[in-house]
């Protein structure tokens, strides 16, 4: 996956400050194990290459974006960084010289968004890639804000991502089954039953399926703001897929793809909202 692949689909950009050799690691741990293994600094001075190496190391294939590029001196500080990407505006041709060089990529500055509107900023679906400033809380130590941390960020990925239950799916044996099925959800509950091809939906919660279908009690929709980020963010702890069962959308997005495992003997699936 190539670098611009990559900060899509990671989504957010953790704008880090200033730390302490000893606290570098322990911050690009705690980033990592949130879902975001990487992140932005200032780096301007050779302390703020010592961080950006430490936390390379403390993280296996840790991202390292440069924030603060504006001549040859700061260019050079962030090849030393092992930054993959700078993020700057207007370079001159001796910088960008510097930094094809070293293969390392010079975007424009991304957005800034912070902790408290990332939902809102990601909800539109399909979002530029941007900036969180105020990820970093103000500095206390010890394992208890290491773990504070590590559910900040957390929340942060749930912002962008924005899960919600979309709709359970039962498995009926033909069509007759899930019309009545469906119009019993209808006439107990008032969800509207509507014949939609492949299943009845009783208003948006329940699909009955006129057949078989995924999983073995049936499956479950989790809606995401962005499908192909979700499935990134997923993998990313591990989770495996059915490719085979994926949809796309006419851009070419992906729209739906289920998981490999059930969960409680239902199948699941991601769908874009």
């Amino acid at each position: 996956m190539d670098i611009l692949d990559t900060v899509y689909l990671t989504g957010i950009v953790p704008f880090i400050g200033k730390v302490s050799p000893a606290e570098a690691g322990d911050l690009a741990r705690a980033l990592s194990m949130g879902g975001l293994p990487l992140a932005a600094l200032h780096i301007q001075s050779e302390k703020d290459v010592s961080q950006s190496r430490v936390m390379q190391q403390a993280v296996e294939d840790f991202f390292i974006c440069a924030c603060g590029v504006e001549d040859e001196k700061s260019a050079r500080l962030a090849v030393q960084a092992g930054a993959k990407l700078v993020f700057a505006t207007g370079l001159d041709a001796q910088v960008q010289a510097v930094l094809a060089a070293n293969e390392v990529l010079a975007l424009p500055p991304l957005s800034r968004v912070v902790f408290d509107k990332l939902g809102q900023y990601f909800s539109s679906g399909k979002a530029a890639p941007c900036l969180c400033p105020d990820l970093q809380t103000p500095h206390r130590r010890g394992k208890s804000y290491f773990e504070i941390f590590v559910r900040r960020v957390r929340q942060a990925v749930n912002n962008m991502l924005g899960f919600d239950l979309r709709h359970i799916g039962i498995n009926q044996p033909d069509g007759e089954t899930s019309a009545r099925t469906a119009g019993e959800f209808e006439s107990l509950f008032g969800f509207a039953r509507t014949d939609r091809g492949g299943a009845y939906f009783a208003g948006e919660v329940v699909e009955v399926m006129k057949k078989p279908f995924y999983g073995h009690n049936g499956h479950i929709a989790v809606s995401t703001n962005d499908a192909a980020r979700a499935a990134h963010y997923l993998q990313k702890q591990g989770v495996q897929f059915n490719w085979d069962s994926a949809g796309y959308s006419e851009d070419g997005s992906l729209r739906v793809v289920y998981l490999a495992k059930e969960l409680g003997g239902f199948a699941v699936h991601i769908l874009q909202k």
